[in-house]
């Protein structure tokens, strides 16, 4: 393997003093995560983050899209809140004067047409002004179909050196006997020449569970991929029971020279449920970026299975030898 493999392990990290950083409701079955960041310079001179959310449970489920903006990273407020969007997981990506959403998209359409979410897109020039949604990738392979739902969704973009564009996403579902809800059961790639599609699926799962790994027993979760020197990092969320029997998930570091064939970092774990805090059920997905010299981790974690509180949280880590990872854009 061409390249090198940093260590990101779990000893490293430090959690912020404020964690969670954001809190939504103290209503169990309330969910927010997949929080998506954008640094000072990349928009204008504040943070962003942007993140979804289930609500309403005790009056009807409904999904909500968040933007919140921050001075430091570390204080966030509410700048806008769209109820019924049927957004999901998003990943923020920049296409020459326009940012591009690529969301998990659960809307009544879709539905009506027999899946549970598809990937799409929506471009935004101020993040208050949004196109109409375009589809991207539905769950239509066999291996896609897997499981009690139809689901394409967390999406992550990145440009490839020869200028084409990578969509990678999970699809295929794995059912949590103790939270009462699906997770993804495979991660896929597909490509093309435009932002927007269409894509090209690229062969089969980048990566499966496999029933001999304990961090990777029932699912695969979900990926964001970054450059790291002439290669590729990853981090993700494998799925897997515990030896006590209870659905887990953890963010763990891969390495890849194409950005197709993975590799387990011998450093992981990276972050892990830890406690009897806000993080000591199940760590989910996440975004990373550097700052100040350091990756800041910022992720979506459970209290508990079912009745669980979800929230955002950030863990920090000293960057080595200033090396930096890129977001692909």
């Amino acid at each position: 393997m061409g390249v090198s493999i940093p260590d990101f392990g779990a000893a490293h990290w430090r959690e912020l003093p404020e964690n969670p950083l954001i809190s939504y409701s103290d209503d169990p079955n309330e969910a927010i995560g997949d929080p998506q960041v954008l640094l000072p310079g990349e928009h204008d001179e504040l943070w962003h983050m942007f993140f979804h959310g289930y609500l309403g449970h005790q009056s009807g489920c409904y999904d909500a899209f968040f933007h919140y903006t921050s001075p430091d990273g570390v204080r966030w407020g509410r700048v806008n809140l769209w109820e019924r969007w049927g957004v999901g997981q998003n990943s923020m990506f920049r296409h020459g004067d326009r940012w591009v959403m690529y969301f998990t998209h659960h809307s009544p359409e879709i539905r009506a047409r027999g899946f549970n979410s598809v990937v799409s897109a929506k471009t935004t020039r101020d993040f208050v002004h949004w196109s109409d949604e375009i589809e991207l990738i539905a769950p239509e392979t066999p291996l896609e179909r897997e499981g009690r739902n139809l689901e394409s969704r967390n999406p992550c973009m990145v440009r490839l050196p020869n200028g084409r564009y990578r969509l990678y996403y999970s699809a295929g579902t794995v059912y949590l006997e103790d939270c009462g809800y699906c997770e993804p059961k495979y991660i896929f790639c597909a490509e093309s020449d435009s932002p927007l599609g269409p894509f090209e699926r690229i062969g089969g799962p980048l990566i499966a569970p496999e029933a001999a790994l304990p961090f990777r027993n029932h699912g695969a979760g979900a990926i964001k991929v970054y450059g790291w020197g002439d290669g590729y990092l990853a981090f993700y969320n494998p799925i897997y029971i515990d030896a006590h029997g209870a659905s887990r998930s953890e963010i763990r570091l891969l390495a890849s020279d194409d950005g197709l064939a993975w590799t387990e970092a011998p450093c992981n774990p990276v972050i892990v449920p830890a406690g009897d805090g806000w993080r000591s059920a199940i760590v989910y997905q996440l975004d990373a970026v550097c700052w100040g010299g350091q990756i800041r981790m910022y992720f979506n974690a459970r209290d508990a299975w079912r009745g669980g509180v979800e929230r955002i949280g950030c863990c920090v880590m000293d960057l080595p030898g200033g090396q930096r990872l890129r977001k692909l854009m």
